[in-house]
């Protein structure tokens, strides 16, 4: 079954949070680097959820949507958002050569999100490869994947170093255990291999201006995500784009999973209401407003509040 058929990607709360991380610094990136003429190339589905932020937020107009599901490509076709968006029937690994030989997309930067919805695998990491070889300058780009320990994809945990190994080749440590590779460390074990394996392959790609990794994001809604990706400077704005993500102030760069809590819209407008604080949020605190969370939700939603959707259902 393809995935929009059983998955709002638009209303999935720690997607909104990712989504909105990605966006956030998209924008900061468009402050370094000339995205007006730029290109959006991913995955719309049949929802275009990102598209749309992209023609908002980084005012893209040309977008190509790629769409392998027969059913979802007629589907994304009719629901497209906008007029410029071309969508395109078939597997990225076969229709990327195509975007790049539409006249003039070769010299455009291109904003490249390929989101998939499954484990990553050896067509992925071809995409990858193809798209660090062939972006043109000035370009970012994001790969979204599963990281689902339950996954055969990853096979056992004793088995999964080897995987992964595999899969990424000499970036991945020979003495990475199986202890990175359990359901809960799995996501962060990928994310920052991943970024690895995009350097490597920048560089061997001789690239310019390299990769700047800018994006580690991992991310669990009903299963665990992972979002990777970076920025391919021209060599003259390297230095200042390594300057920026490099800044504390860049978010899109975490250290643990991103994990939106369930909440009522009563809980949600009574914490926010204690937002922003320059002190976290306690458990203590939390039980004197009439409810009670786990730690982790607490700092997540903490970190991630302005990220979250707002969702109500209204009866007539």
């Amino acid at each position: 079954m393809a995935s929009f058929d059983s998955i709002n990607y638009s209303i999935r709360p720690s997607k909104s949070v990712q989504r909105g991380i990605v966006f956030e610094g998209l924008r900061r990136i468009a402050n370094k680097i000339d995205l007006d003429n730029a290109v959006y190339i991913g995955f719309g589905s049949i929802w275009f959820t990102d598209f749309v932020q992209a023609h908002k937020i980084l005012h893209i107009d040309d977008m190509v949507s790629i769409e392998a599901n027969d059913i979802g490509f007629r589907r994304a076709t009719f629901n497209k958002e906008y007029r410029t968006i071309s969508v395109m029937e078939g597997r990225a690994s076969a229709r990327l050569p195509d975007v790049l030989a539409i006249d003039g997309y070769n010299a455009r930067p291109w904003v490249v999100w390929l989101d998939y919805d499954c484990a990553l695998n050896e067509e992925i990491v071809e995409d990858m490869q193809w798209v660090l070889a062939n972006a043109p300058p000035s370009s970012v780009v994001l790969f979204t994947f599963s990281a689902n320990a339950t996954q055969t994809a990853y096979g056992k945990p004793r088995n999964r170093p080897d995987r992964v190994r595999a899969l990424l080749g000499d970036v991945v440590p020979d003495e990475l255990s199986k202890d990175a590779c359990e359901k809960e460390t799995l996501p962060t074990t990928l994310a920052g291999l991943v970024s690895d394996f995009l350097k490597s392959e920048a560089a061997d790609a001789a690239r310019p201006g390299g990769f700047i990794d800018a994006f580690r994001l991992p991310y669990l809604d009903s299963v665990a995500m992972v979002t990777v990706g970076g920025i391919l400077p021209a060599r003259e704005d390297t230095a200042s784009v390594r300057a920026m993500v490099a800044d504390a102030s860049w978010g899109g760069i975490v250290d643990e999973i991103i994990e939106a809590p369930p909440m009522t819209l009563r809980e949600i407008a009574t914490l926010q209401a204690e937002l922003p604080a320059v002190a976290e949020l306690t458990r203590a605190r939390i039980q004197e407003l009439g409810f009670d969370l786990h730690e982790r939700q607490i700092r997540s939603f903490q970190n991630y509040y302005k990220y979250l959707p707002s969702f109500a259902e209204i009866v007539a």
